[in-house]
């Protein structure tokens, strides 16, 4: 097997500039969250392609899929087809990958750097930190933050507590008004007099039905009229 290694980097579709590196003999790819890279695009059958190692590289094979992989675009028959740094991969109309070797050493360096864009911003940096020492050499000696400040002669703490705010004050209890009382007291009164008819009420009900069934035979008695 090569023992160099290899990349592919997306240039279109889901995931635009990210880098899958082939590490392992054969890996697939598709939208099934069991391929080994997952691609969520319309146009990507659910096992789409399969990556094979050679000895000189790797090659590539689509498994079947709807809408079909083109090397260079060229699309691919059943039998794999080897592949060349710089080859591009397409899937469908949607997904392309570059095919890559990966960048090794003062390479790996500059590409990272160059893909980031921190050259400049570094190249930048330089500049700022020869006119900072430039400028520190012409200011005059600043105090450091670990000095102590200095305290003026004579001087002393305040010996007064510090100030405490006095505690809320609490609340005055409700006292009903006099229109409440007034109000309370009639309540009392009508309850009591509502109680009161209905008691003589039950009374003069109990009488009646005595005299009725009972008390009429007795005053007829007491009559003679019996």
């Amino acid at each position: 097997m090569a023992e160099t290694l290899y990349q592919l980097t997306v240039r279109k579709g889901p995931k635009v500039g990210e880098t899958f590196l082939l590490e392992t003999i054969s890996l697939t790819v598709g939208r099934d969250p069991v391929s080994d890279i997952i691609l969520n695009d319309p146009e990507v059958s659910r096992q789409h392609a399969r990556f094979t190692q050679t000895d000189t590289g790797y090659q590539v094979q689509d498994l079947g899929s709807t809408n079909g992989t083109f090397v260079n675009g060229q699309r691919l028959e059943a039998e794999p087809v080897d592949l060349q740094p710089g080859f591009t991969i397409s899937m469908g109309s949607g997904v392309t990958l570059i095919y890559n070797l990966v960048p090794t050493g003062n390479a790996l360096a500059e590409t990272m750097v160059d893909q980031s864009g921190f050259g400049e911003m570094a190249q930048q940096a330089n500049g700022i930190d020869e006119e900072d020492a430039e400028w520190k050499a012409a200011v005059p000696n600043l105090p450091q933050f670990d000095e102590e400040p200095e305290v003026p002669e004579g001087w002393e703490p305040d010996p007064s507590p510090p100030f405490t705010p006095p505690p809320p004050a609490a609340a005055a209890p409700l006292v009903p008004s006099p229109d409440e009382e007034e109000a309370a007291k009639q309540k009392r009164r009508n309850t009591i007099i509502a109680v009161t008819a209905v008691i003589l009420l039950l009374c003069c009900c109990g009488f009646i039905l005595f005299m009725y069934y009972v008390g009429g035979d007795l005053l007829l008695e007491a009559l003679g009229l019996v």
